[in-house]
């Protein structure tokens, strides 16, 4: 399989999933994915403002990847504004977490991540350059 990077493609149809899976108390799928899909959104800006230093890099080390680098930033105090906000959403969030039982799983907390994806993908639409 041909692995070239669509994190656009990645973000929407990861965001789309976490959201069915919440609506189908799928908790623990429901949050990973909405973790990956805003991982992709925030990978999809970086790519769009020619930067590739997150290609391996996860939430929540993603965040402060962006906010320092100037290139993402640049002339744009309100992208950067935005992605610190999303930060609050993935406070508890880690890649590891796949491997974590269900009953750690909360409502509250995954419908605000999906939520948080939801608002990376927008961000990703609004900032991206063309990259949707």
């Amino acid at each position: 399989m041909d692995t070239d990077d669509d994190y656009p493609d990645a973000a929407k149809r990861h965001l789309h999933d976490a959201q069915w899976l919440l609506a189908q108390a799928r908790l623990a799928n429901a949050s990973h994915l909405s973790g990956l899909s805003a991982e992709c959104a925030l990978k999809a800006i970086a790519k769009a403002k020619r930067f590739d230093g997150t290609k391996k890099v996860h939430i929540p080390g993603i965040f402060s990847e962006l906010q320092n680098l100037s290139s993402v930033g640049a002339g744009n105090p309100d992208l950067v504004s935005k992605i610190a906000a999303l930060q609050t959403k993935f406070a508890d969030w880690n890649v590891n977490q796949r491997y974590a039982p269900q009953n750690k799983f909360t409502i509250a907390r995954t419908s605000e991540e999906c939520a948080g994806a939801h608002a990376a993908c927008q961000l990703m639409t609004n900032y991206g350059e063309g990259v949707v």
